[in-house]
């Protein structure tokens, strides 16, 4: 499955598509790395649907997930 950054803002489904994203960066990186990671996608200052295409290219949600939980995993293993 791969996912897509063509909703419309505003629609119900990119309501439910950022409700979904909050909770996902919720669970994995906890409120306070969630909110900051959020912040560093400024409002007003480029492109931002062209900068996360530009990191995670033509990655699949499954291969973001993956290489989230990969991260995440190694980030607790140096604490």
């Amino acid at each position: 499955m791969k996912g897509t950054l063509t909703h419309p803002a505003g629609t119900t489904e990119a309501v439910t598509l950022l409700r979904e994203g909050w909770s996902l960066l919720v669970n994995q990186l906890g409120v306070q790395k969630a909110t900051a990671f959020v912040l560093l996608f400024e409002r007003g200052k480029g492109d931002t649907v062209e900068e996360i295409t530009r990191y995670w290219g033509d990655a699949s949600i499954d291969e973001i997930h993956n290489k989230v939980c990969s991260w995440k995993q190694q980030q607790s293993s140096f604490r």
